[in-house]
């Protein structure tokens, strides 16, 4: 078994490990990246959204804080979501000044656009749609300039290490196409690997948004929290067949609009109209579909500059003209999709979990500045921002030589276990979507828990892990976690929507005076102790 050493190990490769990977080689620490596929294969290289930061004189960091607690329902981090605003605008001012390419206009001025929530333009964009790739090129880039930084591509982590006090000391993966074991000890781990959108039938994550970093951290111990608040992006493309795809909130900020099956504009007198918050267009839809008993709403671009619209959004739209959609004609199908996680491992606003040497950053933790609902292009805001603070505190702490880790028997992977994982998953997945989905209740979360109940979750102890056993086990436990937590929440708020209680989100946004809200922790947050336990089911 191959055995290496680094100061900083981060797992994943979207926004926050490559920025963090970025602060880290700058500050000196000798980097290692995993990935379970190749660089630009996870959630933030698909990212169509662009970063909202305050970069205009006439925009206020005091206006882009209130929008963000606006959305966030009253159950904000009100501090947190100061520290995203103010250094999120100097980190952007940053990669702006490191030649970070967000789009402008002919005389060079910054073009900054206006999506859901927000009071100003102040969305930045790269090449359109293509914010995340942009984003994502630039820092590999960067990082190909550091000789501190080692990209391992490819690698499945199975297990944090952990010594014989807890303290996470590294990961044990699996490698390349022969899945070689390997053991990488770290003076410190930053876990960055996304959310769990993808555990549901209908995402418009990538495959690879299963959650794996929160399974890998509850395990050792971290405290997992407000699991229930699964943001359903309002605007994703809709085909019987199940295809789907993101329609960018950009697209309602340069004027497109929502319709119905007969062609009727149905948000033109909600405040805000297609460019209200996203829990409330998504809910419209939701509402509107089932009024008429259809799948889907349409997102009407007739109206609009067609040349403007293919110089902002070509690709995107290209895409939509290759699904058979004509949108000089034709309206395009929508419907919502799981897309962000606001829950996700308990951090503090340095990004540390609880478990010494364990930092998280990204989708994967639940920082508490997104509250209830995320406030459009403030996603890869926070991944800057915490990925940042983390690689700071792990800086001025200067990592020890990794401890010794505790015995473990050596993980494997075995091809032909993958179809019953996969199988499994899939009908998780569509539990998931049917009844914890964008609208719940009580006896849909019931049939949720009993039906998710069958499969076994935890790992025995000793057991060597194979990865797909490994996965399905894990997956299961997260799917069983979600809906703990939405049963636990009786209110319905934000992205969490329970028909059978009555919205509260106007009352509690009144209530808030910016401090953190009583009720702005999970009713189902679990101790470290708690979480630390390991269960299984025989099978």
């Amino acid at each position: 078994m191959a055995i290496q050493d680094t100061d900083l190990l981060i797992v994943g490769s979207g926004a926050a490990g490559l920025y963090g990977a970025w602060c880290a080689a700058c500050a000196g620490l000798a980097v290692t990246v995993v990935t379970r596929g190749v660089l630009r294969s996870g959630s933030s290289y698909w990212a169509q959204g662009g970063i909202a930061a305050v970069t205009a004189p006439e925009d206020r960091l005091a206006d882009h804080v209130a929008d963000t607690l606006a959305a966030g329902r009253g159950l904000c981090d009100a501090e947190r979501v100061q520290i995203l605003v103010e250094e999120g605008a100097a980190h952007v001012a940053g990669l702006i000044a490191a030649g970070m390419a967000f789009d402008r206009d002919a005389s060079g001025t910054l073009l900054r656009g206006l999506e859901g929530g927000h009071g100003a333009h102040r969305v930045l964009h790269a090449k359109g749609a293509e914010t995340g790739r942009v984003l994502t090129e630039f820092l590999e880039a960067r990082l190909a300039e550091c000789d501190n930084v080692t990209i391992i591509e490819r690698a499945d982590v199975l297990a944090l290490l952990q010594s014989e006090n807890g303290a996470v000391v590294g990961a044990e993966l699996l490698c390349g196409p022969a899945y070689a074991p390997r053991r990488l000890y770290a003076g410190t781990t930053l876990l960055a690997t996304g959310g769990y959108a993808g555990l549901f039938a209908r995402s418009t994550n990538p495959p690879g948004a299963n959650g794996s970093g929160l399974m890998l951290a509850a395990e050792a111990g971290a405290r997992l929290t407000d699991l229930e608040f699964v943001q359903f992006h309002p605007t994703a493309f809709y085909d019987p067949s199940g295809q789907t795809f993101l329609l960018t909130e950009a697209l309602r900020g340069a004027g497109a609009t929502l319709v119905d099956a007969h062609g009727r504009r149905f948000l033109a007198n909600t405040p805000g109209a297609e460019l209200a918050p996203r829990d409330v267009v998504a809910a419209a839809i939701h509402a509107r579909c089932a009024a008429e008993d259809v799948p889907c709403m349409g997102l009407d671009l007739r109206h609009l500059n067609q040349e403007t619209l293919t110089a902002e959004f070509g690709s995107l739209l290209a895409r939509v003209a290759a699904a058979g959609i004509d949108i000089t004609t034709t309206p395009i199908p929508v419907a919502p999709a799981a897309h962000y996680c606001i829950g996700g491992v308990a951090t503090d606003a340095t990004a540390r979990s609880g478990i010494d040497g364990l930092y998280v950053a990204g989708e994967t933790a639940a920082t508490g500045v997104h509250g209830a609902n995320r406030l459009a292009s403030n996603s890869l805001l926070e991944c800057l921002v915490f990925a940042a603070r983390a690689v700071r505190d792990i800086a001025g702490r200067r990592p020890a030589p990794a401890l010794k880790a505790m015995p473990r028997a050596t993980a494997y992977r075995n091809a032909a276990r993958a179809d019953h994982q996969a199988r499994r998953s899939a009908a998780r997945a569509d539990i998931l979507m049917a009844d914890v989905g964008l609208l719940r209740d009580a006896p849909g979360l019931a049939r949720a828990a009993a039906a998710l109940a069958e499969t076994p979750t935890g790992w025995p102890p000793g057991r060597g892990r194979e990865y797909h056993d490994w996965l399905d086990r894990g997956t299961a436990d997260l799917s069983q976690r979600i809906v703990v937590a939405a049963a636990a929440r009786s209110q319905s708020i934000g992205v969490h929507r329970r028909s059978d209680h009555a919205l509260v989100d106007d009352e509690l946004v009144d209530d808030q005076a910016g401090g953190h809200s009583s009720a702005a922790r999970s009713p189902t947050d679990e101790g470290v102790g708690d979480a630390a336990r390991t269960r299984h089911n025989a099978g």
